[in-house]
């Protein structure tokens, strides 16, 4: 499962650094767990923090996600795609070499 520890202490950083922030729009992958998980552990800070999800990872979620989660459908996000990182990391592909193998050990047997 995906733990949301690291995401919630990077609010809570940001929160420590600039106190008089208003809210904080964030972009997460799993926005529609994360949020209502968030809200959870700090309920004063509901109306702060609002998480959606990238285009890209809405398609493998539920239609309710779509409708709560999608960046086009939320005020406050403009016309961001939130494939920005995506882009930036095909461009720079060729500078990275691969540690891991995305395939089962049986899948490249000829």
């Amino acid at each position: 499962g995906e733990r949301h520890s690291d995401a919630i202490r990077m609010i809570e950083a940001i929160v420590d650094d600039v106190p008089e922030i208003q809210s904080i729009h964030m972009i997460y992958d799993v926005a529609c767990i994360f949020e209502s998980a968030f809200h959870r552990y700090k309920p004063e800070w509901k109306e702060t923090i609002r998480a959606r999800i990238r285009r890209f990872h809405l398609y493998g979620h539920e239609h309710s996600c779509h409708v709560l989660y999608n960046l086009f459908r939320t005020q406050g996000y403009g016309l961001i795609i939130g494939e920005e990182p995506e882009h930036l990391w095909f461009i720079i592909l060729h500078l990275i070499k691969s540690g891991r193998v995305s395939s089962g050990p049986d899948v490249c047997k000829r």
